[in-house]
């Protein structure tokens, strides 16, 4: 029998730009000294995990979606603007990287089970131009950070990060690029309609100094297991924060719940008991304030 895939929760191509001279360094969960630790990387070496769903949709997943994806990346990262089409490609590119990390599918096995859900689709990890959920993504207002010359972005093995529930509209998604420049997909207005606006053109914005900390704070705390940065950014600074705060809180899964009238603060708990039976561990309520909103 065949080995299962070395399944790409986070394609090679977005990760790229944080190896140096063709190396990551990598501070990770040591699951036996349960200890943060850190360790240089060949950079196809992280982002992967054997295993995770068949052959079929790892084969999907590059010929369907990233392959187009990467073009679209590389035009983002240009600061060019994208058309509709492309802007409806990189939503769904956006929501397929938030359902394929081994966080997130770990999670999922915890709802089927509570709920009895044997049915496997096709093609869950890839998403598809018509689905309804990519309209709160692409008819937001979408900007760039761009960090100081002397800070950077990390990118952790939960590389989107998602301050709550798609549908609604103080909801920020934020997407690092490359360690200079992360991609926001914006809170909106109360009185947003994600059926009918027509976002307006993508602005940058420069940080000031430190500030892309502030941000990777809230990326590392969110991570897994383990997270990536460029090895001349490796300094004390960070690895004073990020052997603190690594994987305190994961991303949650907010595509395991479809709102249709739910009340919010009842879905956010039901998210947050599905993450603390998971991890064994009861996680405090969800409340990324600092990040909300961004419009």
């Amino acid at each position: 029998m065949a080995n299962p895939p070395l399944s790409h929760y986070s394609p090679k191509f977005a990760n790229k730009a944080w190896a140096d001279d063709g190396k990551y360094i990598s501070y990770y969960r040591h699951s036996y000294a349960n200890q943060i630790k850190k360790c240089p990387k060949g950079w196809k070496q992280w982002g992967r995990k054997r295993g995770l769903w068949s052959w079929d949709v790892e084969n999907s997943l590059n010929k369907d979606l990233e392959t187009t994806a990467n073009l679209v990346y590389k035009k983002i990262c240009s600061y060019n603007e994208l058309t509709d089409d492309e802007r409806i490609l990189w939503s769904q590119f956006l929501l397929s990287q938030l359902v394929r990390t081994p966080a997130f599918i770990r999670y999922e096995n915890t709802s089927k089970k509570l709920f009895g859900i044997t049915k496997k689709p096709k093609r869950d990890r890839v998403g598809c131009t018509q689905c309804m959920d990519i309209k709160f993504l692409a008819n937001r207002d979408w900007c760039m950070l761009l960090a100081h010359e002397d800070d950077f972005f990390v990118r952790s093995d939960n590389p989107v990060f998602m301050t709550g529930f798609i549908e609604l509209p103080n909801t920020c998604l934020f997407y690092p690029l490359t360690p200079m420049l992360c991609f926001v997909a914006c809170s909106m207005p109360k009185n947003w309609n994600a059926f009918t606006n027509k976002p307006n053109k993508t602005t940058d914005y420069q940080l000031e100094k430190d500030a892309a900390h502030f941000f990777n704070y809230h990326f590392a705390k969110a991570s897994d297991e383990s997270l990536i940065l460029s090895p001349h950014h490796d300094r004390t600074t960070a690895e004073e924060m990020y052997k603190e705060v690594l994987g305190v809180y994961p991303q949650p899964p907010f595509p395991l719940h479809i709102l249709e009238g739910r009340n919010p603060e009842m879905a956010f708990e039901s998210i947050r008991k599905i993450m603390s039976r998971t991890d064994g561990c009861e996680y405090p309520c969800w409340q990324p304030m600092e990040l909300e909103p961004f419009y």
